[in-house]
């Protein structure tokens, strides 16, 4: 068996209240690593056995799913849930950090596969061989950071949780997963997925190794990989000041969205970055790694502290940059210690943050331009900036009730609900709220938004990394796109790496800008015995990048869904430094693309599955039936 795999997938039949375990196929492995590409390849083979469920069914399986690099290599900290979205109805993927995958390693499972559904709640155990469904009645009702909390005191040392909460519960299509070390699948929604399931909470606990190939040779170069990151400029930065960091920096070249992206420049953004967070509420050395025993020189996880008449006493996590965009500039949030409490709020209500930043701009713009009123927001008036507003509209959302009910459904939905022509403002891709950098600054970002196969997203094409100036010179990007081919070219590369690194799974954060991909091809090498270069590592990417595009293809998202919200192609920046920026040319880059990735006829496609070896993905799709449009 390869290195730094089980070799076992849990599957799990909530329907008929028992379970199975299930050999990993070692030829997936090969071809699609694990993570994100393999989850998508059960995805796939389940629907060629059962048809393609609805979103919120019994019958939509949920797998929650670790890497080969998973709690063995530096960076290793990541684990995938991967579903289909009842946001936007495609692939729905999302990962998050911690230790919950070491220790569902540990446990002797590479995956868990969830389907069907209980008639009450449910709590699922993996306790290294011991499995166990019980019923979570108790929990049922909990917010989420409650919910981790009564579970630890409960099961006792060792264990590592996933939970859902309220708005999971009432299947909030924007609901998130939330660990108990409080990192967070927030995207696509799969926390109502887990709801409709009547699915609780997932606690794993092990004691077993993880073989890898050369342990030895591992050591050493995790040891070389960690050492040099904090040397970095990147790794120095977040060290210091986590990902908010980049406030600083975003307020400067015009990235920062404010006022729902509807200005381009706001005196008050200061107040909130992540330097003034962390000069005025640090909590002793700021920083804690996301889970024991990740590897990660890093940590770029914030602490902070702070005692005020409004809340009372918090220590605790800190928001990331795109909770800081999201709760604060977004909305006209400048005030610090209410943005760290609103995002302690979605984290327990168990929605994702960057989906409510959008739904909730949304609201108040539509609210200031008379599309809606007090009638429709039931008696609430919205103000920008408003604390006690957008606490009290965010707890709405996260509970689904009143108005908040139908933004707790995502933007896209919301605007088709009140219409009135608010969807000319929908800030969405494919259903999936866009999150904050700016695709009239970062022209590849308005591609890699409208072509990313889960939806509007920073991290499935991180693009504007290249752009300023984090480059790839191993794969021929030895300076920052300038024209429509660059760019074009850019984006694919960059997606195709994504997905490896999905699937591996490493942390971006550790890698861009950190390290080169010769070195992690060597790691991979040491992990699990297969020989592989830094091109291999593309190629295995960009099989994975087509395997998601043909599953979004059969639930229907086909290349009519690439296209960019209204606002960013048709209204330039008002002010600010990027000032009369906009996305004009995303018809031409769209235009290149398709040719790229031979998506403009189901012949040319079959033709390149053909040459990535992709041969039983077409025959499924055949089977099921694949149209592009």
């Amino acid at each position: 068996m390869v290195g730094g795999i089980c070799g076992s997938i849990l599957q799990i039949d909530l329907s008929e209240d028992r379970f199975s375990v299930e050999r990993l196929n070692e030829n997936w492995v090969y071809r699609f690593i694990g993570g994100a590409g393999y989850a998508a390849r059960l995805l796939l083979d389940y629907m060629d056995r059962y048809g393609v469920p609805d979103p919120l069914s019994p019958d939509n399986p949920i797998i929650v799913m670790t890497g080969p690099l998973t709690g063995v290599s530096a960076f290793g900290s990541k684990t995938i849930v991967v579903s289909r979205s009842p946001l936007t109805y495609g692939l729905g993927k999302s990962t998050f950090a911690g230790s919950f995958g070491l220790s569902l390693k540990k446990a002797g499972f590479d995956g868990i596969l969830v389907v069907g559904a209980s008639d009450k709640p449910v709590h699922v155990i993996v306790d290294d061989g011991y499995i166990d469904i019980k019923d979570a009645s108790d929990l049922w009702g909990m917010d989420s950071l409650e919910a981790s909390s009564t579970l630890a005191k409960s099961l006792g040392n060792g264990y590592r949780s996933i939970v859902i909460g309220p708005a999971g519960e009432r299947l909030s299509r924007i609901a998130c997963i939330v660990s108990s070390e409080r990192r967070v699948a927030g995207r696509t929604g799969l926390g109502a997925v887990m709801g409709s399931k009547k699915l609780k909470a997932i606690s794993v606990r092990g004691s077993k190794p993880i073989d890898v190939y050369d342990p030895e040779l591992l050591r050493k170069l995790n040891s070389d990989w960690l050492s040099k990151a904090p040397r970095t400029s990147r790794g120095e930065a977040m060290m210091e000041y986590g990902t908010a960091g980049g406030v600083s920096m975003f307020i400067q070249t015009g990235n920062l969205p404010i006022k729902h992206w509807a200005m381009g420049s706001w005196n008050d953004a200061w107040k909130i970055s992540g330097v003034t967070i962390m000069e005025k509420y640090r909590s002793g050395s700021g920083r804690k790694i996301c889970g024991s025993g990740i590897l990660c020189s890093i940590s770029c996880e914030r602490v902070v502290e702070f005692d005020d008449p409004r809340f009372g006493r918090y220590m605790g996590k800190g928001p990331e940059y795109e909770s800081v965009a999201a709760l604060g500039s977004m909305v006209l949030n400048s005030d610090p210690v209410a943005l760290i409490k609103l995002n302690e709020l979605c984290d327990r209500l168990g929605i994702d943050t960057i989906s409510t930043g959008e739904v909730v701009a949304w609201a108040m713009e539509a609210y200031e331009k008379g599309f809606i009123n007090r009638d429709d927001t039931g008696g609430l008036e919205l103000r920008w900036g408003d604390v006690s507003t957008l606490f009290r509209l965010i707890e709405m959302v996260g509970l689904k009730k009143g108005f908040g009910a139908i933004l707790s459904d995502g933007v896209k939905k919301a605007s088709e609900a009140i219409g009135r022509g608010t969807d000319s403002f929908a800030l969405h891709v494919k259903g999936l709220e866009v999150p904050y950098h700016n695709p009239r600054l970062y022209k590849s970002m308005g591609l890699a938004y409208a072509t990313s196969n889960r939806g509007a997203c920073h991290l499935q094409g991180m693009a504007m990394l290249v752009e300023r100036g984090v480059l790839l010179p191993e794969y021929g990007i030895s300076k920052p796109p300038s024209s429509n081919e660059e760019y074009v070219d850019t984006v694919i590369v960059q997606q195709d790496i994504c997905c490896f690194l999905d699937s591996a799974i490493l942390c971006k954060f550790g890698v861009f800008g950190i390290v080169d991909f010769d070195h992690i091809a060597k790691v991979w090498a040491a992990v699990t015995g297969i020989g592989c270069d830094r091109m291999d590592i593309l190629f295995a990417g960009e099989r994975i990048w087509y395997l998601e595009r043909i599953l979004n293809y059969l639930f229907g998202i086909g290349n009519s869904c690439d296209s960019l919200p209204r606002r960013f192609v048709e209204e330039p920046v008002r002010d600010g430094p990027a000032k009369g920026l906009v996305c004009d040319n995303i018809d031409e880059m769209l235009r290149l693309f398709y040719e790229r990735r031979s998506l403009r006829s189901i012949e040319s496609l079959k033709g390149k599955l053909s040459m990535l070896g992709l041969e039983d993905v077409a025959s499924i799709a055949d089977r099921i039936g694949l149209k592009l449009y």
